[in-house]
């Protein structure tokens, strides 16, 4: 899996600290840190959240795939 580079990733990309990502969500900074590492541990309902806020899919945050967004939901 490549979710800690795809967590990160998308956090550097609003420029945001572990901390301030933390506080969206209501969790620790060291719970974020532990997330970038292991993606498998973000609760369902946070990773809904954060595939929100990231405007990306689940399975890009989990690092099932290196796509932002899921073919499935382009209008053809």
């Amino acid at each position: 899996m490549s979710g800690i580079s795809n967590l990160r990733s998308e956090r550097y990309r609003l420029g945001m600290s572990q901390e301030e990502l933390g506080e969206l969500v209501g969790r620790r900074r060291a719970t974020i840190g532990r997330w970038e590492r292991d993606p498998a541990q973000i609760p369902g309902p946070i990773l809904v959240q954060l595939s929100k806020k990231f405007d990306c899919s689940i399975d890009y945050l989990l690092g099932f795939t290196n796509e932002r967004t899921s073919k499935r939901n382009e209008v053809a």
